[in-house]
C-alpha cells in the first residue's frame, strides 16, 4: 500500500486562495505580449555563466561533478524560462532538451561536455543573430539534432544517468 505524505503548501500560504481575476490575467498577458526588452540583454549573462562554468569544468578534472552539473543547470533553466517569455521559443525548446539531459546526468565526461558546449555555442549564435520564434525548419532540425545527440549519449553511457528511459 502506498504511503501518502502530506507536504506543506508554502506557495499557497504566500499567495492565498481563490481565483485570479480575468482582468489581472489580461493585464499580465498584455505586458508579456507587448514586452519590448532586448532578449540579448537578458540571455547574455546566462550564456556567460554557462560558458564560464563549462571552462571551469574543462580546466578542473577534480571538481565535484554533482556541483558542476547543478551549476550548469541554473543558467540553462533561466534561458529556458526567459526564451519562452521573450518569444524566443527555439531557445526555450533547446534549453528544455539540455535541461532534461543535465537533470538526469550523474557523471560528466568529455562527451557530455562536448554536447553541452555545442548547445551553448548554438544558443549563442541564435541569440546573437536575434532569431526569435521557433526558427522554422532550421529550428526543428536543431532541436532534433540536439535530441539525437543526447539519445546517442544515453544509449552509449547508460550508467551516467538516473531514471532515463530510452
Amino acid at each position: 500500500m502506498p504511503k501518502i505524505i502530506k507536504v506543506e503548501n508554502k506557495l499557497r500560504k504566500k499567495v492565498g486562495f481563490g481565483e485570479i481575476s480575468e482582468a489581472l490575467i489580461q493585464k499580465e498577458e498584455s505586458c508579456i505580449q507587448n514586452n519590448s526588452s532586448d532578449f540579448n540583454d537578458i540571455a547574455s549573462p546566462c550564456l556567460f555563466r554557462l560558458r564560464e562554468r563549462l571552462q571551469l569544468a574543462r580546466e578542473n578534472t577534480d571538481i565535484d561533478k554533482s556541483a558542476l552539473i547543478q551549476n550548469l543547470i541554473e543558467p540553462v533553466m533561466e534561458l529556458k524560462a526567459n526564451g519562452l517569455m521573450f518569444k524566443y521559443s527555439l531557445v526555450g525548446q533547446l534549453a528544455a532538451v539540455m535541461l532534461s539531459f543535465l537533470e538526469h546526468l550523474i557523471r560528466f565526461d568529455k562527451d557530455a561536455f562536448d554536447i553541452v558546449d555545442a548547445h551553448e555555442k548554438t544558443l549563442s549564435l541564435i541569440i546573437s543573430k536575434s532569431i526569435s520564434g521557433n526558427g522554422g525548419k532550421l529550428g526543428e532540425k536543431l532541436i532534433s539534432e540536439l535530441g539525437s545527440a543526447c539519445e546517442r549519449y544515453y544509449k552509449k553511457n547508460p550508467n551516467n544517468f538516473i531514471n532515463v528511459k530510452t
